[in-house]
């Protein structure tokens, strides 16, 4: 068997060496979007992973309270950078990121195909960007459920986004439309037990405070039957297992074929 290496891949790497690193994902030239950052969870996560040298992060979204928690959270690190922005409309220029992570966030975009084409906009040729979502209705259904204990005759429960959120071929349209090569598909993930009552505020908002404290006490009953064991970086923890959906992807550079 003759060990000579492909000839076409051989001249591909040597076309790539100087630039390999930042192919690849190194971290020396680094620049990470934290889109819908939200209180800076993945920020957080790439931090704690202690990627040498640190790279430059933006966590940004448009919730002014998100914002302050996570300019508080991350006031120590010179490498990370917080603002109030919409995911719309990224104050960035062209080009400027090799990593985009949006994490559950596309959904509650006012328009969401506009944030996608911003994520293509904002992304690096040639780089990658990560985009989350839900494939299940788990947490959702749950809240309806307490719903209908509590209220059997009032109005349905109403999600807070669109059912069509739930199917992952919506979200793989809209990123495909953008200009946006999708390469992989689902994942599943533990939701924390906390997210429910984070969600039951809003759901709840025109209950009465009899009604809420009854409310409150059965998400706790359901969590406590429901909840499994999980650990996280920061530690073990419980939660309400849910589906999810990952999409990684990445902008192609003009006449570069997908592969």
């Amino acid at each position: 068997m003759s060990s000579t290496p492909n000839m076409a891949t051989a001249e591909h790497f040597n076309k790539t060496a100087e630039n390999y690193e930042a192919i690849t994902g190194g971290g020396p030239q680094s620049k990470i979007l934290d889109n819908a950052c939200g209180t800076g969870i993945v920020t957080d996560i790439i931090i704690q992973s202690g990627i040498q040298p640190s790279p430059e992060i933006h966590a940004v979204d448009f919730a002014e309270g998100m914002v302050s928690v996570a300019k508080g959270r991350f006031s120590s690190h010179s490498n990370v950078h917080a603002a109030v922005m919409p995911g719309e409309d990224l104050a960035f220029p062209d080009d400027t990121f090799t990593h985009s992570i949006t994490n559950l966030g596309l959904m509650f975009f006012a328009d969401a195909d506009k944030g996608a084409k911003e994520i293509a906009r904002t992304l690096h040729p040639d780089r990658v960007a990560v985009i989350t979502g839900w494939a299940k209705q788990a947490p959702f259904k749950l809240i309806q459920e307490i719903h209908n204990q509590i209220r059997p005759d009032g109005p349905p429960f109403k999600l807070p986004v669109p059912e069509i959120w739930f199917d992952p071929e919506h979200t793989k349209a809209l990123l495909t439309g953008a200009g946006l090569d999708v390469h992989m598909g689902a994942e599943t993930t533990d939701g924390v037990a906390d997210i429910l009552t984070r969600f039951s505020g809003r759901a709840f908002a025109t209950y009465s405070e009899e009604e809420k404290e009854k409310a409150a006490g059965l998400i706790k009953r359901i969590v406590q039957e429901r909840a499994v064991p999980f650990t996280r970086p920061s530690g073990s923890g419980v939660g309400i297992k849910v589906t999810g959906t990952i999409f990684v992807v990445w902008r192609r550079s003009e006449g570069v074929p997908a592969v």
